[in-house]
């Protein structure tokens, strides 16, 4: 039997309406290519499934009876479907035209190229952060100090400005939200880690500079276009701290451990730890100018403390 050319993966998250629109523009837009779209529904209250199923009869659905992480579900599809190509997609999304034909197409004629991504719009159609340099401990703390505004252009000195262009480029990694990787680099790299990712953060940085370290190269394709709803899968809980931040944090502590060695671990448990101070000044100083209720500031304060206290931990993750 003929291997597609492309397994597209996705994982249901409840949010039946953001993956009917995903499906119905991923089939009406993908016509060059043969290709097999692979569901895992991540124990969800099932609603919407049965009419998903019934519109779109040509997926093929797995189904967990716990939630699993992103990269755990993700795996699962990984390891067993067989196609030249993959391709994690989150159900947020919406295909333009063609776009998954690209991709394919693209990663033919390029074949030392292992994983590349799409370019990423917002739902406005304004470009979406999707393409990025090496992480490094400055982008850390750029990342989670409260900066002057004169001082914020230094939040996205992390941002390829490659995705601001038309033309490919070879990038040091790309956004989670669709990344394609080729059959051969998949079973030299191996699957996500799930170690780093429950949530969804630091796995598709960890995926990339494994296929860099493995001689592969890690592209950006912007004649691919996907419009992202930006992680509408995963919101924040209305109560308590900030849960995603702080697994977003955890995540990239065990990255710089698994990538960078024990001096830089401990260098980004110091930023972790040093900024607190800065960023609980500047949230009483917001509160005390009436800029942030009291709810909001003792749910951001719950956050950074929480955040604070892994850099203290013997071990993260």
């Amino acid at each position: 039997m003929t291997k597609p050319d492309l397994i597209i993966s996705i994982v249901n998250h409840s949010n039946p309406e953001l993956l009917h629109d995903c499906l119905r523009t991923l089939f009406q837009t993908t016509q060059a290519c043969t290709f097999e779209v692979w569901v895992v529904d991540n124990a969800t209250d099932g609603r919407g499934v049965e009419a998903m199923r019934r519109d779109f009869p040509q997926v093929r659905w797995l189904f967990n009876t716990s939630r699993k992480g992103f990269s755990a579900n993700h795996n699962q599809v990984l390891s067993q479907a067989q196609g030249r190509y993959f391709c994690i997609f989150n159900d947020d999304t919406l295909v333009h035209e063609g776009a998954f034909d690209t991709l394919v197409r693209f990663m033919d004629d390029n074949p030392r190229v292992g994983m590349a991504g799409a370019r990423l719009l917002n739902a406005d159609g304004t470009p979406q952060d999707c393409v990025f340099r090496q992480m490094g401990l400055s982008t850390a703390l750029f990342d989670i100090c409260f900066l002057p505004r004169p001082l914020h252009f230094l939040k996205a000195l992390h941002i390829d400005p490659a995705q601001y262009g038309n033309a490919e480029a070879r990038v040091s990694w790309v956004l989670g939200a669709c990344i394609i990787v080729r059959e051969q680099t998949l079973a030299e790299v191996g699957l996500l880690d799930e170690k780093l990712a429950p949530l969804g953060n630091t796995e598709d940085t960890d995926w990339c500079v494994r296929a860099w370290k493995a001689g592969w190269e890690v592209a950006f394709c912007p004649e691919a276009v996907i419009t992202h709803l930006t992680s509408r899968s995963f919101r924040p809980s209305a109560k308590g701290h900030d849960r995603v931040r702080v697994e977003l944090w955890r995540t990239r502590l065990a990255y710089f451990r698994k990538h960078h060695g024990r001096l830089h671990e401990q260098l980004m448990r110091l930023i972790l730890v040093g900024t607190l101070p800065w960023n609980s000044a500047v949230l009483t100083q917001s509160l005390l100018r009436r800029r942030l209720s009291l709810a909001e500031y003792q749910r951001q304060l719950s956050t950074f403390v929480r955040i604070s206290e892994m850099g203290l931990r013997a071990r993260v993750g």
